[in-house]
């Protein structure tokens, strides 16, 4: 069984496996041949701490295979991997895949500023407000929206970058809510991952508990800033973890995942509100997302 410090350990030397990646790839000539290592990278971590088996790909397209409505090709994709089609073609081993079989998407990216930013939450968007269910099926949800109840979980998706430009988080939050101004929360990004800053995310501004599905369009962004590198990672994979408790295929009977359990009690950064929020009641004293959503233990 994993000790706390085992878990510390393994999130410690993914930090590094990161950090290690994006620096010696920095040297490939191709920024094809750069990209491709790199999501790798991000995809194997990522793989690492998701608690529900998933297929996970990397440079996946995303394409109804009813209408063909085409959602565009998504860096590193988690997918059920009991829902067909996964459509691989062997020459160059792409993979087609429709939105019901698709949970989350992230998009990785070296380093952000407003415009590559701006461009992978674009493509976040674009998957996110993809139709998961098709009218032929019988079993189905009601989700809340922004415009009322949906009939299919949607999908979620967010950023991971190894660094920013500029090393602020008001900055990079200006960016991000710039972005966000007059367009739907299902559109918004459920996160942004950035290695040597922290992990950007929504909360509830009553309340300060952390939102991972902004729903209603008052939910305000707030931060896990970084004091060591691998807190992101640790504020990442709660936050997958979280939204993998919908991790629900269309036309398949719904059951609720349970609550994620957070085996290590590590710390995800130092957490910073937006003027006029203020942390949690009762919020425990290492402020992970278990604490803020659910309560302390």
């Amino acid at each position: 069984m994993s000790t706390g410090m085992d878990v510390l350990d393994a999130f410690i030397q993914d930090a590094m496996f990161l950090k290690a990646t994006f620096q010696e790839t920095s040297t490939l000539k191709h920024p094809t041949d750069q990209g491709n290592e790199r999501e790798h990278a991000v995809r194997t971590t990522v793989g690492k701490y998701i608690h529900r088996r998933a297929a996970i790909y990397k440079r996946a397209g995303v394409e109804d295979s009813s209408t063909g409505a085409w959602f565009h090709q998504q860096d590193v994709v988690l997918a059920d991997p009991t829902v067909e089609p996964h459509r691989i073609l062997n020459d160059d081993g792409r993979v087609y895949i429709d939105p019901s079989a698709v949970h989350t998407v992230i998009e990785v990216k070296s380093t952000v500023d407003s415009e590559v930013l701006s461009g992978a939450m674009q493509s976040i968007a674009n998957v996110q407000t993809a139709p998961r269910r098709r009218q032929a099926e019988v079993h189905h949800l009601r989700f809340a929206s922004s415009a009322g109840q949906l009939n299919y979980v949607p999908t979620s998706g967010g950023v991971f970058a190894y660094s920013s430009k500029f090393k602020r988080v008001r900055t990079v939050t200006r960016w991000i809510e710039g972005w966000c101004r007059d367009r739907t929360p299902e559109e918004w990004p459920k996160f942004v991952t950035i290695a040597d800053l922290g992990h950007f995310m929504w909360c509830d501004p009553r309340s300060g508990n952390a939102a991972p599905w902004p729903t209603t369009g008052k939910e305000v962004l707030m931060c896990f800033q970084a004091a060591h590198p691998h807190h992101p990672l640790v504020a990442l994979s709660t936050h997958l973890n979280y939204l993998s408790r919908l991790w629900w295929a269309p036309g398949t009977a719904f059951q609720l995942g349970e609550v994620a359990e957070i085996p290590h009690g590590l710390r995800v950064g130092e957490a910073i509100y937006p003027s006029g929020v203020t942390a949690p009641r009762n919020s425990c004293q290492h402020a992970c997302l278990d604490c803020q959503r659910f309560g302390p233990r």
